[in-house]
């Protein structure tokens, strides 16, 4: 029964190194701009534009953060549940 159990942990070992490299294979990449600032702004409409541009990029790296923590988890939880899927398997029907 002891092996049965390393067995089971060498199994997950190997389920959870080898996921995130086929994970990886197609890296995402946000979409946003960044807004470039001028050498000098010339008037208080160019510098709230600015400002309003950084704001916005800014927005976009946390929406695209909290896609990928979203994905992290997402992809976490289904190799759990495949854990414990196999160690269900090994401990109930292969007895």
């Amino acid at each position: 029964m002891r092996i049965r159990h390393l067995m089971c942990a060498a199994a997950s070992v190997l389920l959870l190194v080898s996921s995130p490299t086929i994970a990886d294979m197609l890296q995402p990449s946000h979409s946003c701009i960044k807004p470039y600032k001028p050498y000098e702004f010339t008037d208080q409409w160019q510098l709230d534009r600015f400002k309003g541009e950084v704001e916005m990029y800014k927005q976009c790296i946390a929406d695209f953060i909290e896609e990928q923590n979203e994905a992290i988890e997402n992809h976490q939880q289904a190799a759990e549940e495949a854990i414990d899927e196999w160690n269900h398997y090994v401990d109930f029907e292969l007895r």
